[in-house]
Order: structure tokens, then sequence, then C-alpha cells
């Protein structure tokens, strides 16, 4: 099994990875990973793990980037770019570098020769469709909607991609993400509601998660992660605290660099047991991250969602919000009046946790883990 591998905090792979081996290892299948040792990396349990490079944004010096990385993102660059497809996010993070591309399929193939799989699992890794299909592995994979090639493309990135699959004897591609549909098997942990694929054959999963869901007799508070979007930590803080500052509810700010303190009903911290918090949460505010929106629909739980520049993020929202579970809130308004308002919208109509609810019902409608299994 083998998640996309990035420099920045982007733990939506690899916490599907995570569930998915763990509970594949429980039925008595053996698993290996093939993970970097990336932000978002932690060991598994019981599970092995082969060595795989991490990626250098832009294909930067290693040294360079890691440096200048973080800097970066605290100046705000990094939350200025915008993003038009899931082929430009792996030019960004560096997966399509040639040297990065020729360095990790040769780490992978040499992992399956270790290993023996039947199946290599791919989360986005498109390193690991390109090994697997070079040692003549069946290939499975996760699919979203706003990844497909279908959906958007920057085939000015293809060029290394393609010198790669020559070299290999491969089937040259029109834009890297055309590489996807090698996958004898896709497997959408989402519903049809959230994401509409159109004459494709892929399978729907639903949550991965299930979770023991007793909804509150009192929902007061509400929970806030931006994770790495176009709004900075420190925007967050001060215009969600100046929004919600001596109201009726309890505000949770979660972010990596945040410290730990409390304010009245405003708490911040660098991580919260959101399982805990979601029960009883009237709201949650989130960047569009797949992982957040899941997570907050398991528990039936309205969303105000901050896409910014990213079009994965915009998708996202953008369907919770046709579906009526929620509101798109613009970079460009996220301000205390602004959050206000669409938060007492959200929190006046029922409707919107009414289908918030019909979204959780649909999704555990779905076999989840089993249906990959």
């Amino acid at each position: 099994m083998v998640p996309m591998a990035a420099m920045a905090e982007t733990a939506g792979s690899f916490s599907r990875v995570r569930l998915l081996a763990l509970s594949l290892k429980e039925r008595g299948i053996e698993v290996a990973t093939c993970c970097a040792h990336d932000p978002n990396y932690r060991e598994i349990p019981g599970i092995d793990n082969y060595a795989l490079d991490v990626p250098s944004p832009l294909g930067l010096p290693a040294w360079y980037a890691r440096y200048m990385f973080p800097i970066a993102q605290k100046l705000g660059i990094t939350a200025a770019k915008e993003v038009e497809s899931f082929e430009e996010v792996l030019h960004l993070t560096g997966n399509t570098c040639y040297r990065y591309l020729r360095r990790s399929v040769e780490q992978i193939r040499e992992a399956i020769r270790l290993f023996r799989p039947t199946i290599v699992y791919s989360e986005f890794n498109l390193s690991a469709y390109i090994a697997a299909r070079a040692e003549g592995v069946t290939i499975y994979s996760t699919a979203s909607f706003p990844t497909e090639a279908s959906f958007a493309t920057s085939p000015q990135y293809v060029g290394s991609v393609n010198r790669l699959l020559d070299e290999l004897q491969l089937p040259q591609v029109s834009s890297a993400l055309d590489i996807f549909y090698w996958a004898d098997k896709r497997f959408v942990p989402s519903c049809p509601s959230l994401e509409i694929f159109e004459n494709k054959p892929y399978i729907y999963c639903g949550a991965l998660r299930r979770v023991d869901y007793r909804p509150a007799t009192e929902r007061n508070a509400v929970v806030v992660y931006m994770g790495n979007g176009t709004i900075s930590p420190k925007k967050m803080v001060r215009e969600v605290s100046s929004a919600f500052r001596q109201s009726d509810m309890q505000v949770y700010i979660a972010g990596k660099t945040l410290e730990t303190t409390d304010c009245d009903n405003i708490h911040t911290a660098p991580r919260f047991d959101f399982s805990e918090l979601l029960p009883r949460a009237a709201l949650m505010i989130h960047h569009g991250g797949q992982n957040s929106m899941i997570d907050a629909l398991l528990y039936g739980v309205p969303q105000m969602i901050c896409p910014g520049r990213v079009f994965e993020r915009k998708y996202n929202a953008e369907m919770l919000a046709h579906n009526g579970a929620g509101l798109v809130l613009p970079f460009e308004r996220f301000c205390a009046d602004e959050i206000r308002r669409l938060s007492e919208q959200i929190r006046q109509e029922s409707s919107f946790a009414e289908q918030a609810d019909r979204l959780r019902k649909e999704l555990l409608s779905y076999p989840g883990l089993e249906e990959i299994q």
C-alpha cells in the first residue's frame, strides 16, 4: 500500500492507508506499506514499511526545500497559489519531477520484488501505478472525481512522466492523471451525492470509518480546522474568536502551529479529538478537505467551508452546498461578520442539519472498508 508523499501536511492519503492496512491485517491478510517519512507518516503497528523518498517541492534540492518551504508557508506564499488541477499538485509537490519519479519507482519496484504482493494499492501515488505496471502486478486504487483527468488537467507537466514511461517501455499519456486509469479496480471513499462519476465502473465504499454515533441532547460546539489552507492560523483564530466570543457556543480551533489556550468559550490547540467534539457540534468550519467533510457528516454536522484557491476543496464545498448540508465562505470574505452571519443561518435553518443527516445515512449505506477487502 502506497500513499501519496509530500513535504506538506496532507494527512488524507496516509490516514486512509492506515485504516485499510490495519483492517486487512485483522482479517489475516498480509500487508506491507511503502510510505515516505513525510510529515503525515506515523508507524503502523505490526505493518512492515519499505523505504520511499520524500519528494521535494518543484524538484528543488532537498536541503533547500526543507529550509524554504516552512518559511513560504508562514509567509502565506503557498496559500496564495491558485491550484487548478491534481496534475498541478503532483508537479508542485515534486511527485512528477523526473529524478524523484525515477527514484521512487525504483524503490517501489524493489519493495514489490521483496514482498511479492498479489495487489499494489495506491492512494494517489503516481509512482506506485508505474511500478506495479512495470512489474506486472494488479493495481487497486482510491478514486476521487476532482483528481480525474476528465475534471481538470495541466498537461504542460507531463513531459518528465512520459520520459520515464518511454524508458520503461510503457504507454505514453496525454496527462499524468491518465495513469490513474491503469488501475484494475478503483474505490471511491464517498457516495454518489458528493462525487458523481459518469460512465466509469468505479466502486463506491461510502465512509471508510464507522463511528458510534449518538447525537448529543444539546449541540453547543463549533469545531474549526483549516489545515494548510488559504487562511493563515493567525487570521483563523482572530476572526473566528471575534465571531463567537461571548456567544452561547463553545468554539474549538485546531491548528498544527497553535498553542493550547482557553479563553472563556474559545479554545485552541494543535489538535483536538474530533470524535469527542463532533457529536455535540452544531457546526464545523473547515477548508474543504475530504476527510474533514466526511468526518463531520458521519456525525450529521452541517458545515461552513472556506476552500481557498484549491480545486478539490472548491469542488467539495460546492457539492456539500448543492446538497444543502452547508454553505461556502469565499476566502475574500473570511471575516468575523460573515462567519457570524453564515453560522446563524446554518443554526437557525433546520434543513442544513437534516441534509447533513441524510448524507450521513447515504455514506453509511455502503460497506466502507469491507468493499475493498
